[in-house]
């Protein structure tokens, strides 16, 4: 009995991913709706888990939140593999990562002034190269303006997020990050 306790199968370890998984995706939607300070009992029962489970994942609220950066970033990485080659591949990316601004707001103050911040700067040089290849292809095709440069894109994400920061509402947060993306898409096309 005390072996099973300790199995390490195919199914258990599954059983562990899929409750990381599961914390991940709820603390991303509690985090969304409650901001980066709610009981983590709060994201532990929107999971289906325990607290012995979350804690055993995440030691605490700052390694959860990098967890979903993390997550965040893997999957604009898939999406930019989708997308690799395409006209809109840098439009798509730019919408999807304020897609995600929209819903990771509570995160980014948070995690720059916490024990994580220094992992941050880890995850901006992956955000780096993932938008260097479509913004050089949409440069190409004359979609953005050619005098762009990566860290320019960072600077707009930055100030997309700083505009749904405060906005009370996920809605709300939308509407100012659309109308936010639109007035810097403008400026990112060329002059002609």
């Amino acid at each position: 009995m005390a072996a099973d306790a300790h199995d390490d199968s195919p199914r258990r370890r599954r059983d562990a991913q899929d409750n990381r998984e599961r914390l991940i995706a709820a603390a991303r939607e509690v985090f969304a709706e409650s901001g980066f300070d709610v009981p983590l009992d709060a994201i532990a029962r929107r999971a289906g888990v325990g607290r012995a489970t979350l804690y055993r994942n995440f030691p605490d609220r700052y390694a959860l939140g990098s967890a979903i950066f993390e997550h965040n970033l893997a999957a604009l990485e898939a999406l930019a593999r989708a997308h690799a080659g395409r006209p809109d591949a840098f439009t798509t990316l730019l919408s999807a990562i304020i897609e995600q601004q929209i819903a990771s707001h509570a995160l980014v103050p948070a995690l720059m002034t916490g024990p994580t911040a220094s992992d941050l700067e880890a995850l901006r040089r992956r955000m780096t190269r993932l938008l260097a290849a479509p913004l050089r292809q949409a440069q190409a095709a004359g979609q953005i303006r050619h005098d762009l440069v990566t860290a320019d894109v960072l600077a707009v994400i930055a100030m997309v997020s700083a505009v749904v920061i405060h906005a009370p509402s996920i809605a709300a947060r939308r509407r100012r990050a659309t109308r936010a993306l639109q007035l810097v898409l403008d400026g990112l096309v060329p002059r002609t």
